[in-house]
């Protein structure tokens, strides 16, 4: 079970509250202390690397357990004494009934020996990756690399945690432990401020510090907003120039194919630098599994197992036939909006206001519902018991996918094919769209707004620690830090991101043949609120544990499935054209649908042909991939032939 499912399970030690603003006063004033320490270290300090490298390991905090007020001291002995055993460094302050905390450490070889256990992926001097070995270090220093920066900011809180959460897993859900979460490295935070000579995303400081899972997103937020300076310019000159919806089709499949092959491409380079690129469903089981402890039959150690007939039993008998049922609603909720429209267009004409109301309602109530199924789609998938996170988001995607494409695009598709009103198509989705990215807006502007106009008062309610509490607590600025930062909300995952970014795209690229200018929103919305996402990151939210990513996962299934019907939508608006319709009617007169086909088996023709000549990860990742197969297999060889002259 996860840890913060199952503090919340406990009844009566909900997270605590604290002032995000408080934080924030207080960050800024750490972080100057900070960096006058840092200059001041830097200036004066003659300690030898390797010793200081070491020295910064032991006095720097990884990770902060949180007890609850039921927890005890002898709770918490007990939990230290467990976390002591694996060689971890501890610090208890009891401050006081309610205020119990629990600093985790470690030194530089207790890391890289847990390291070793965990396999990570390192670059090693030949240029290759390997799983590192905590035996031959010497092989992963590269030029100018010291031991302390074979680790990444991202995993030595993981490395720990992994470690220590199974055996305290009790005590979570006895109720006695609230929360456990990584510091945030201030200084390390400065490093993704706005800069407005910066013209990209640090994408490799963002990966060393919040891991490849948050680091992908980034990744693929700014190679997005990249790619739709095309259609946005292509958008413009379709306007201006009354391109044909043809050419139009043709462009929007060679672009969204172009586009999903190369950021592969991207993503297979990230995902080999960052040794991520071999997992595989067989991976270490997330911590919400349950099941049965058995001998693994590939590597003999005892894991959870579930059996599989259970998964789909809960798959096919209750979360598919939900999601049918809120598929089906959501089709009815769509089309119930085109009834009242025509009730008021009856009783109040074509020119009043009240015309506007039925598509407001609906765009609210679209983000209603996707905001209740997401709750759905994930205690559904929770239920199925999926062993490893990338399967668990796999489905619960999947899922959500379904519902978000008739939720968003269902009326879209009433009105251009069943009604073939493309007048009222373009107003349709523009109103949409237009709702859509306020309520993004204000999603992503509204809070962390809120919180710079609220600092102008948190001078006033800022005091500091109370000298009765200094004499139980071993480091106070630790302490400050730590108070504030468990009163941040915790965040779980880049779900609703990525939901935003593949919405934005359907409404891009659906009935691009009717709204030229969606691309042109969507760049500048994004350019926006890639930054914005960052300062939440860094200054709204806790700091996350690192999940470790391959790619975007079903993500890309998603955009690929839009890709595609993009490409039916478009092609179905060029034949309600008139003048295509008399065209083909005059060539073809008994089968003059034959034409539709035929054209949009060509675009599909072309889309596969580019989709096979774009290879899915560059000639450097193959080769790289090949040349640490050839360097384990020769090592292999060598320990046999060391083994049979012993």
């Amino acid at each position: 079970m996860e840890l913060h499912a199952a503090t919340q399970a406990a009844p009566g030690y909900g997270p605590r509250t604290r002032n995000i603003i408080e934080n924030q006063l207080f960050r800024r004033q750490r972080s100057l202390k900070l960096e006058a320490l840092q200059r001041q270290r830097s200036q004066y300090g003659t300690i030898d690397d390797a010793d200081d490298d070491e020295a910064d390991t032991l006095d720097k905090t990884y990770i902060v357990i949180i007890f609850t007020e039921k927890a005890k001291l002898r709770h918490c002995q007990d939990v230290e004494k467990i976390i002591q055993e694996f060689g971890i460094q501890t610090t208890l302050d009891f401050v006081s009934k309610t205020e119990k905390y629990l600093y985790l450490s470690a030194t530089l070889d207790t890391l890289l020996r847990l390291a070793d256990a965990a396999e990570l992926e390192k670059m090693t001097t030949t240029g290759s990756i390997q799983k590192f070995n905590h035996g031959c270090v010497a092989d992963f220093l590269l030029p100018g690399m010291t031991k302390a920066e074979i680790l990444h900011y991202c995993e030595t809180p993981v490395l720990i945690k992994d470690v220590v959460e199974p055996p305290i897993r009790s005590y979570i859900q006895k109720g006695y432990i609230e929360d456990m979460f990584p510091l945030h490295d201030i200084l390390y935070l400065e490093r993704f401020n706005l800069n407005l000579k910066r013209t990209k995303l640090p994408i490799e400081e963002i990966r060393n510090y919040f891991g490849s899972g948050i680091g992908l997103y980034f990744g693929f937020i700014e190679f997005y907003t990249k790619a739709l300076v095309f259609p946005a310019i292509f958008g413009i000159l379709q306007c201006l120039l009354d391109l044909n919806l043809s050419l139009v089709c043709s462009f929007y499949v060679v672009w969204t194919t172009i586009f999903l092959e190369l950021w592969k491409r991207k993503c297979a380079g990230y995902s080999y630098r960052w040794g991520t690129i071999e997992m595989s469903s067989l991976d270490k089981p997330r911590a919400a599994y349950t099941g049965q402890l058995k001998p693994d039959p590939i590597t003999g150690k005892m894991t959870l197992h579930y059996p599989m007939r259970y998964t789909y039993l809960q798959m096919y008998c209750i979360s598919y036939p939900v999601v049918l049922g809120c598929v089906v609603a959501a089709a009815w909720f769509a089309l119930y909006q085109f009834q009242i429209e025509a009730e008021v267009l009856a009783d109040f004409g074509a020119d009043s206001w009240l015309l506007y109301v039925p598509v407001i309602v609906q765009s609210v109530l679209i983000a209603i519902f996707s905001w209740a199924y997401e709750k759905l789609a994930t205690f559904l998938t929770n239920l199925e018991n999926h062993r490893t996170r990338s399967q668990y988001e796999r489905h619960r995607v999947n899922k959500l996918m379904l519902f978000e494409i008739v939720n968003n695009f269902f009326s879209q598709f009433y009105i251009a094919f069943v009604l073939q009103d493309l007048k009222q198509l373009k107003y349709q989705l523009m109103m949409q769209l237009l709702i859509f990215q306020l309520l993004c807006i204000a999603q992503e502007i509204g809070i962390p707004l809120m919180a710079v106009l609220r600092q102008k008062y948190a001078k006033y309610r800022h005091q500091e620690v109370d000298p009765e509490k200094l004499r139980t607590i071993t480091n106070k600025p630790r302490y400050e830090q730590s108070f504030y930062e468990s009163g941040l909300d915790a965040y779980h995952s880049t779900y609703e991101d990525y939901l935003q970014v593949c919405i934005q795209f359907g409404y891009v690229v659906l009935f691009a043949a009717v709204a030229p200018f969606a691309a042109i929103g969507a760049l500048i919305n994004n350019v926006f609120a890639v930054h914005i996402d960052m300062f939440k990151l860094c200054n709204i939210f806790k700091r996350p544990f690192a999940r470790r990513a391959k790619n975007i996962g079903a993500w890309q299934l998603a955009f690929e499935l839009l890709s595609v019907m993009s490409l039916l939508s478009n092609c179905g608006l060029l034949f309600l054209q008139p003048n295509v319709k008399q065209f083909f009617s005059h060539w073809l007169p008994s089968i003059p649908d034959l034409s539709f086909v035929i054209f949009e088996h060509l675009l599909l023709g072309l889309k596969f042909l580019i989709h096979k000549v774009i290879h899915e990860r560059p000639r450097w990742v193959r080769i790289g991939l090949l040349k640490a197969d050839f360097e384990t297999s020769q090592a292999l060889k060598k320990f046999k032939a060391a083994k049979k002259m012993s």
